[in-house]
């Protein structure tokens, strides 16, 4: 008798914790034949090459598999967690560095206050640019080629300059060892506030803050975010006195045949002394084409105000074509051109062959599938 109630105990423990929390494991498959070519005025004899592609930058979702749960704690709390991690579906390898999760690994609490969360995490910055660019931050004109582009080095010349960037860097997208709270929604009105510890001797060596607000309204959206980027300094000894403010507003405007998007955003970055300023915009516009179609288009442009290495502009187009619910079908093309010592370029492809471009262009099919 002994045995067999310890028996129903021990088979019962996973359907009681299942009663408790529920986990969902899902993911994106999306893959997309590319072709891509650029000019840097001679000097590069090979600027063009076909590849199978399957990063986030340049397709319309990127693939990825993800496991997430919530447990209710009662009284209006719960606890959740999300782990996902990026796969690359041409070779089978992870994306985002070779990370494990290296899309999202957090946990964190729910309840009336809002939430809370501790891990690597998407920031209020890039929700922001993910919602005011009608490519959702993919395809092949993805507003982070120029709004978080550029590979030049700042300031210009120098030998102990740090990667430029946009007006937010690669860690104000993902930040690791980070806590992120975010309020509660008040008649349309919403907040988030991120802090990414750089866990380095010095300490403001590797920080990042965000903070954001947003207000959405039937149709309407604006939102606006602040960041202080300390990040870039871990580059080396030589580099730790970086530090970058950027502030962009975004909006949109959804017209039912007609959607409309746009973003004005500002940088100012200091290195050892040297300042580099840069305002960067993006226009867009996105349409439903017949029942199952959608066309967007988009311009993007940032502006060195005392700089010759920061100006560039880009142009894409995208059409998608949705299957079912959870399989599309994607085009897109792009094309970016540089001005003056400029080094933007499209994800993936910027240092193709060793080059930096004068301008280069990018075509992609591709399909994705959700599961």
């Amino acid at each position: 008798m002994k045995k067999t109630l310890l028996a129903l105990a021990v088979l019962g423990a996973p359907l009681l914790a299942a009663a408790q929390s529920n986990v969902t494991i899902y993911g994106i498959a999306d893959v997309s034949v590319n072709r891509f070519s650029g000019s840097n005025g001679g000097l590069e004899p090979n600027g063009a090459v076909t590849r199978i592609d399957s990063s986030a930058g340049n397709n319309l979702a990127g693939s990825r598999l993800g496991f997430k749960g919530r447990e209710e704690l009662g009284s209006g709390l719960s606890a959740d967690f999300k782990l996902e991690m990026g796969v690359l579906l041409d070779t089978g390898r992870s994306e985002q560095g070779g990370r494990l999760f290296g899309r999202t690994s957090r946990v964190g609490l729910n309840g009336g206050f809002g939430s809370l969360h501790l891990g690597r995490q998407d920031t209020p910055a890039f929700e922001l640019l993910n919602t005011v660019d009608p490519m959702g931050v993919g395809l092949a004109g993805s507003a982070g080629n120029i709004q978080a582009g550029n590979k030049g080095l700042f300031p210009v010349g120098g030998l102990k300059g740090v990667p430029q960037q946009g007006w937010m860097g690669l860690d104000a997208f993902r930040a690791d060892n980070s806590i992120r709270y975010d309020t509660p929604t008040m008649n349309g009105f919403s907040g988030s506030v991120l802090y990414g510890v750089g866990e380095a001797a010095r300490a403001s060596q590797g920080n990042i803050g965000i903070g954001s607000l947003s207000y959405r309204a039937g149709p309407f959206y604006i939102g606006y975010v602040h960041i202080h980027d300390n990040s870039a300094g871990v580059v080396s000894a030589d580099t730790i006195a970086f530090n970058q403010k950027s502030d962009a507003l975004g909006l949109t405007y959804d017209l039912g045949a007609l959607k409309l998007y746009a973003l004005a955003a500002t940088k100012k970055a200091n290195s050892a002394g040297n300042v580099d300023e840069a305002n960067y915009y993006l226009l867009g516009v996105s349409a439903p084409v017949g029942a199952n179609g959608q066309m967007m288009a988009s311009w993007n442009r940032s502006a060195g105000k005392n700089s010759n290495a920061n100006s560039a502009g880009q142009f894409g187009l995208g059409y998608l074509y949705s299957m079912s619910k959870r399989t599309t079908l994607y085009t897109s093309y792009a094309k970016i051109k540089n001005k003056g010592n400029a080094a933007f370029g499209i994800d993936g492809y910027d240092g193709h062959d060793g080059g930096n471009f004068d301008y280069s262009t990018l075509f992609n099919v591709g399909i994705t599938h959700a599961f």
